[in-house]
């Protein structure tokens, strides 16, 4: 950052933001901030300094909204070296909740709560933030996991526990007996959905008799981000493959179609993702389709930075919105509804969609339908997973 202390008339504030400008256009391995600023740079004044200082952030503002994954070095810094700590004494407590604010009133949130099974992933998706949760390059696999969860109580409004906010829930299928322990703490559970989510195409868990509460989703994605994003994942066709056979064995799956990223093809590449998914597995099979995009505390966003890791997802104009940073709202207005129009009605009428960690107002104008209170969508989301697991698919 030499380059940008060294320039002359600039305030301490305009030279802070230039050094996150310039660390994302790193990042983005494009031109860098010495390529935008004049080479005969040699400002009179203040106002003159802040004349070139507007003009450089307007040309990174133009940048920001012209992503595209053509000729992209990705993958700088991604690694699947870790080693595996099978005999993990759980914590105090392996039961969180999602990471959306209590009653907040931005956001429509449906009581998920969280089990660390396992804590760190092998995966390396660049808007990831696990790998900064947990010791680096050491997957914790809680050995004692039948026990933690047989003496494990629940309270009473507890009816969706997730399992791939620590790691991916699939990573290890059952090789360390965890799917094992989840199906007998689902049994015992029979009204609590347990959520298997991941982005790798793992089936042979198939082959253990795990209960119908157990559902395992996938997160999916446009191939571009597939590729450039989600490092050492499974292709998006794998994945697909991988939850078609899931439903063909009989069992519910589901889908996150999230973090959407908007760049020069999204739209023909999520309709491409659209189409192979339905032309693959029949409604009749899917409880969810999640929708979703990048949403970065500002701590996040200086992790990902720091990092120097190859990526297009600090590109996105990075609004303001509830103290995080994502993408103004009439984008996302555009990008959510323009992914449901993709889908046909056998889908939407036997489907339960809905939107993730995102404004209420984005509900009706995208998905044709609202919920007045977190607690109208939860109920709504309850009663339609729970009929559908105890319908024989």
């Amino acid at each position: 950052m030499d380059f940008i202390d060294g320039l002359k008339g600039l305030s301490f504030q305009q030279k802070r933001i230039l050094k996150e400008q310039a660390q994302d256009l790193v990042l983005w391995g494009g031109e860098q901030i010495e390529d935008l600023w004049p080479k005969d740079y040699d400002p009179k004044s203040k106002v003159e300094a802040t004349k070139v200082f507007d003009s450089v952030m307007a040309r990174i503002g133009q940048m920001r909204c012209n992503v595209s994954f053509n000729s992209f070095a990705s993958g700088a810094g991604a690694s699947g070296r870790v080693s595996i700590v099978p005999d993990f004494k759980a914590p105090h407590t392996i039961m969180g909740r999602c990471p959306c604010p209590d009653e907040s009133q931005f956001l429509r949130c449906c009581n998920l709560k969280t089990l660390d099974a396992v804590q760190q992933c092998a995966f390396a998706c660049s808007y990831c933030s696990i790998r900064n949760f947990y010791s680096d390059n050491e997957i914790r696999v809680v050995s004692d996991l039948d026990k933690v969860l047989s003496s494990l109580v629940l309270d009473s409004n507890v009816w969706h526990i997730g399992t791939g906010q620590s790691s991916d829930s699939l990573l290890l299928g059952d090789d360390y007996g965890t799917l094992t322990a989840l199906g007998n703490f689902a049994r015992r559970h029979p009204n609590v959905v347990i959520e298997l989510k991941t982005k790798s195409s793992r089936t042979d868990w198939l082959s253990l008799d795990l209960p119908r509460n157990i559902v395992a989703t996938w997160s999916l994605n446009a191939e571009s981000v597939v590729n450039n994003e989600e490092h050492l994942t499974s292709s998006l066709s794998a994945r697909i493959e991988a939850a078609a056979k899931c439903a063909e064995h009989g069992r519910l799956v589901g889908f996150h179609i999230h973090p959407m990223m908007r760049f020069d093809a999204w739209k023909e590449e999520y309709a491409s993702l659209v189409q192979k998914l339905i032309s693959s597995v029949n409604p009749a099979s899917v409880v969810m389709v999640g929708i979703g995009t990048l949403t970065f505390t500002k701590s996040a966003l200086k992790s990902i930075r720091e990092s120097k890791f190859h990526t297009h997802v600090t590109q996105m104009p990075l609004t303001p919105i509830a103290g995080k940073f994502s993408y103004p709202f009439e984008m996302k207005k555009e990008m959510f509804s323009y992914l449901y129009s993709c889908f046909p009605q056998s889908w939407k009428d036997n489907v339960f969609f809905y939107l993730c960690m995102e404004d209420p107002a984005l509900w009706q104008p995208c998905l044709g339908r609202s919920y007045e209170s977190n607690a109208e969508f939860e109920k709504a989301m309850k009663e339609f997973y729970l009929v559908n697991i105890k319908t024989t698919v």
